[in-house]
């Protein structure tokens, strides 16, 4: 788990192909769309926690390529931009809408189906 999260702050810390940059915040949103489902399919229950850590991670990755850029003294990737965190916490939150949707829905099913 620990290198999964290092893959992915080393690939949100490098430059994304040129035909991609247009759609950034999509990219933000999908990204974190999918990792709080995979995360949630792994963890069963643990919704909020993965919630949280993945807000902050985001929040992270974000202020490192500030520190990145400084330390290196070249645009490596970009800069610290409160719109990605906006869209990473997009992504979580139309995460958790549907799972609550999805989870009504199973509990519905089930209260019909026990009561015949």
């Amino acid at each position: 788990m620990v290198i999964c999260f290092l893959l992915a702050a080393v690939g949100f810390l490098i430059k994304i192909p040129a035909p991609l940059r247009g759609h950034d915040k999509l990219l933000h949103i999908s990204a974190y769309f999918i990792a709080a489902a995979f995360l949630n399919y792994l963890f069963k229950k643990r919704h909020l926690v993965i919630f949280i850590v993945l807000f902050l991670f985001g929040v992270l990755i974000e202020y490192l390529q500030q520190v990145a850029n400084k330390i290196t003294h070249s645009h490596i990737h970009g800069r610290f931009d409160l719109e990605d965190i906006y869209a990473n916490t997009k992504g979580l939150l139309l995460y958790s809408f549907i799972a609550l949707i999805l989870w009504t829905l199973k509990k519905i099913y089930t209260y019909f189906r026990s009561a015949k």
